[in-house]
Parts: C-alpha cells; structure tokens; sequence
C-alpha cells in the first residue's frame, strides 16, 4: 500500500510539474500579448461556467472512487447521467448569458459564456474514465492526457493572442484542453459505454454525491463570490488583475495538494476503517505538503516584485500586492483541503456540506465587511478567513482520529515559520539588489531557498526525516534528526 500511494503521488506530482508548470509558462507568456481586461473577462465568464461543471460532476465520480466495488451498470449509469445533467447544464448557461453580461455590464460575455459552456459536455463526457484510471492508481496514463493537452492549448492559445484575437484566444486554450484531454483518455481507456442504466446504482451512488454536489456548488459560488464583487463594482481591468494573481497562487498551493489528494485518495479510501493508520498516513502528508508548498508561497510573495518586473509591462505592477496576501491563503490552504478529504475517505460527504456551510457564511460575512476598503480589504479579509475557518475544518478530524487543530497547526508550525524566514530573507535581499530585475529575483531566490534550508534543519523539521527514511546514503543526516 505504501508503494502505491508513494508511486501515485510521484505521477500526481509528475503532472502537476508537467501541467501545471506548461500551464504557468503559457499563462505568463499570455499576460505579456493580452492586457487585464482579457484576463477579467474570462474570469466573469468561469464563475457559471465552473457552477455547470460542478452540476455535471455531481459526486458521482468520487463515489465510483470511493467505492470498494464497481460495476459495469455503475460505471454506465454515471456516464449518462452525466451527459443528461451536462445538457441541462449548458442550456441553463446558454439562457442566462445575457443575465451575465448584464450583471457585470459587458455585452460581449454574452457570447463568451455560450461558448465556453461548452467544455462542460467534454468534462461530462471523461468523468468515468478518469474515476476508473484512479481506482486502479494509473495516474501515469492521466498525465499524458492532461500534459499534452496543456502542451496543444497553450501553443494554440498563444498563437491566436499573437494574431489579435484577444479574449477569444483564452477561450480556445480552455476549449482545446478539454477536448485533447477527453480524447487521449477515450482512445487508452478500456472502458467503453454500453447502452445500461441502473436506477439502484444511480441511487446508492448519488447517496453519497449528492453532498459532494451542494457543497461543490456552496465552493464554487463562495470562490468566486470575490470575482463576482470585484468585477461588479471595479471593472474588467482590476477583475484581470486579481485573476491572474489568484491563478498564479493557485497554480502551486492548490494544485500540488489537489495531485498528492488524488494520488492518495483511492489508496486511503481502502484504510477508512483503521483509523490508526490513517491518522499517521494524514500526519505523513499534511507534513510533506507543508514543507513542499509553506516555502514556495513564502518565497513568491517575497520575489513577486522583482517576478513581475522581470517578466511583465507596467499594466500588470498592481497585480503584485494581491498576489503576496494570496500566497498567505495558499499557504494554509493544505491544512484545508486535507481535512475535507478525510471527511471524504471516511464516508461522510454529509459533514464536507455542513462544514462547508459554516466556512463560507463566516468568509462571506467577512467579504461583505471588506468592501469599502477596495481590492485590498477584500484580499485581506480572504486571509482572514482562511486563518479562522481552520477551527471548523479540523473539528470532525478531530473526532475521527483525535488529529485536530492542536495537533495540526504543531505538525505545520516548524516548516511554516522556516518558511517565513525564507521569504523575508528572498524580500530582503531582492530589495538590496533591486537595481537589476533579474539580478534582484536571482539573488533573492537563491538566498531565500538556502535560508529555507538552513532553518528547517535547525528546526528538525519532521518531513525532512520522512525523506531521509527513504534515502539510504544520509546518515549523518538521520542521526542528526534521532540526536
């Protein structure tokens, strides 16, 4: 079991650097052909559109996951039923498109919304082959779908924005994608739909996913209850600029733990009964990932100035203090996200929807409260919140395998204050360097990553143990860690 999830998580890990490392590259090398507006614009459109994509996923998928047995009349039903909601789905978008545009007072959304609405029928369509990939941990197989699909895309996307097509060129890399990705998987899976459906499958399944939906739809409308402010009351431009610095902060904090959750997730489903166990492997993981991403949005935050001088025009500087609070939100964001998925592993969709519920009626509050203090009161009331929903995230946890909060933030404290130390030491010295953007981003990171090491190893940071289990040739190291 151990071989397992460590190889899941290394092809999970393989592809977030492969996918998501094109899709940074893509999008940076964006921003310099397109201007704010094209970026906010598209993300006005992605708050119904991400809602429809929730409707159509409905937890089915993470049932199939989930579940000790599958059968070929599980696996058909969710694949029509999943085609049926995508339907209902893009004929709800496609009526209410001019609602958007009127919303935020752009009619060409109209269009945009109507268009990219239609990714949700290639989502709809791979959901089983990708729930039937994860089951068997093949993760290798959902890599070369997802990093080719990126890789075609990007390329197109870029193309297409160096041609003066604008907006629309961000649209045919999110359609492109889908569609590359939909097929590879098609063409390698060995599941194919037969003309079934079973109403007990389709029950028994949406048993459990029917939380997962209100809760999907609950996350969706909450993450996006930010864009929807902004846009509305600052404008497409000011919209582009906080989009791009939350895709970029969500392009490490949230999709490095999203790869290591679903490399670990079918694994840990099958120990949901031994709580014992599955404490120590969530203990293992919450370790691992705060000392992976705590450095890495420490040290963004502290070299996003000279990142962004460096690699964009003026247009884009507003960006910059976003992004740093961001990264203070990415940073606490696996705490979060493990914590839901325990809920998961261990059956009780039921309790992601109520804690769900209590997470976002606290944030929002907060949202509300931050408007008259512009952009910035609003990004830091996100901080805020993020620091404060740890107390209802890590309650149940607590319950289940008396792993709560206490326990938690004691596992995170030692790689998150070397972290600090790391980004404060990349700031400071890209400050004093900062004559040059190149040479004030290059003497920052290397400083800050060495600070960063040199401070977990002075704090006996535990995931550096957990590695060196692994690798026989550093004893001194180990021993140092056992004194």
């Amino acid at each position: 079991m151990n071989r397992k999830i460590g190889v899941g998580v290394l092809w999970n890990l393989a592809s977030a650097f492969m996918t998501r490392g094109a899709s940074t590259i893509f999008t940076l090398l964006l921003a310099r052909l397109l201007a704010p507006e094209a970026f906010g614009l598209v993300a006005m459109a992605t708050v119904v559109f991400e809602l429809a994509n929730v409707f159509v996923s409905s937890g089915l998928g993470q049932a199939l996951i989930r579940s000790k047995e599958v059968s070929r009349a599980d696996l058909n039903t969710v694949f029509y039923t999943n085609l049926l909601l995508s339907g209902i789905a893009y004929s709800v978008l496609f009526g209410l498109s001019p609602f958007v545009a009127s919303f935020y007072g752009q009619p060409e959304l109209t269009t945009l919304v109507r268009v990219m609405g239609l990714v949700v029928f290639l989502n709809a369509a791979k959901v089983v082959q990708t729930a039937v990939l994860s089951r068997e941990m093949d993760f290798k197989t959902q890599m070369k779908a997802n990093t080719l699909g990126v890789l075609v895309s990007g390329s197109l996307a870029l193309t297409l924005a160096w041609l003066g097509w604008g907006v629309w060129s961000l649209v045919a890399q999110m359609l492109s994608a889908a569609v590359m990705s939909a097929l590879i998987l098609w063409w390698i899976s060995e599941w194919h739909p037969s003309l079934q459906f079973s109403c007990e499958s389709f029950v028994r399944l949406f048993r459990f996913g029917r939380n997962l939906l209100a809760e999907g739809m609950l996350s969706v409308l909450y993450q996006n209850s930010y864009m929807l402010v902004i846009g509305r009351l600052f404008g497409a431009e000011t919209a582009g600029l906080y989009f791009f610095a939350r895709k970029v902060s969500n392009l490490v904090s949230q999709q490095l733990t999203r790869a290591v959750q679903q490399a670990t997730y079918p694994a840990l489903a099958r120990l949901q009964d031994d709580n014992f166990v599955l404490r120590n492997k969530y203990r293992q993981i919450l370790q691992l990932m705060m000392f992976l991403i705590a450095p890495t949005m420490a040290l963004l935050a502290g070299l996003a100035s000279p990142l962004f001088r460096l690699l964009f025009n003026e247009q884009w500087q507003p960006a910059i203090p976003y992004l740093q609070l961001l990264c203070l939100v990415g940073m606490l964001y696996p705490l979060h996200a493990l914590n839901m998925n325990l809920l998961n592993v261990k059956g009780r969709s039921d309790l992601v929807l109520k804690v769900g519920l209590v997470k976002k009626a606290l944030n929002l509050t907060l949202l509300f409260v931050a408007i008259p203090y512009g952009v910035i009161g609003i990004v830091v009331s996100q901080v805020v919140g993020a620091a404060l929903s740890l107390v209802p995230n890590t309650y149940f946890s607590s319950k289940f395998l008396g792993y709560g909060l206490r326990e938690q933030l004691l596992d995170a404290f030692k790689p998150i204050l070397a972290a600090v130390g790391a980004g404060l030491s990349a700031f400071w010295l890209a400050e004093l360097f900062s004559g040059s953007a190149f040479t004030s981003f290059v003497s920052g990171g290397l400083g800050g990553a060495l600070a960063f090491l040199v401070l977990a190893l002075f704090f006996r940071v535990d995931a550096i143990r957990l590695l060196l289990d692994k690798v026989g040739f550093f004893q001194p190291l180990r021993r140092f860690f056992e004194s």
